[in-house]
């Protein structure tokens, strides 16, 4: 079963990604911050790690850079639900970082099950 970490300062929202990707298959733990996210997958690499871009003690940003750098073969998909900030694109920054894919906010959560199948090659029956 898919490994996934989704690191979002959004309660209801960590709780609502984790119960649908739980229903769907999916082994999901949860970190309120950056900093968190980075400890959760060093002790346990994540297949996939989403990550919310705009959160207090450690940003999306910095959070995905680490992890690019920390572990290489990460797979990491940005979340916002900004698509610019002081003029800059957050997704193109995000990839810039080293995010796989991103993600805008809101989205449905089958775009969220199509889009990590994608990254890891997978896909359900009838899907």
């Amino acid at each position: 079963m898919p490994r996934i970490l989704i690191v979002d300062d959004d309660v209801a929202l960590r709780a609502a990604l984790a119960k649908h990707l739980q229903r769907v298959g999916h082994v999901v733990r949860l970190a309120a911050d950056g900093d968190a996210g980075v400890r959760a997958f060093r002790q346990e690499p994540a297949d996939v790690v989403l990550v919310d871009i705009f959160m207090p003690v450690r940003g999306g940003l910095a959070t995905i850079e680490k992890l690019r750098r920390e572990h290489p073969q990460a797979k990491i998909v940005a979340m916002s639900g900004v698509t610019t900030a002081v003029g800059l694109s957050v997704q193109q920054h995000a990839a810039a970082l080293g995010a796989d894919r991103f993600i805008g906010k809101p989205f449905e959560a089958a775009e969220l099950v199509k889009l990590i199948e994608g990254l890891l090659g997978t896909s359900r029956p009838g899907a």
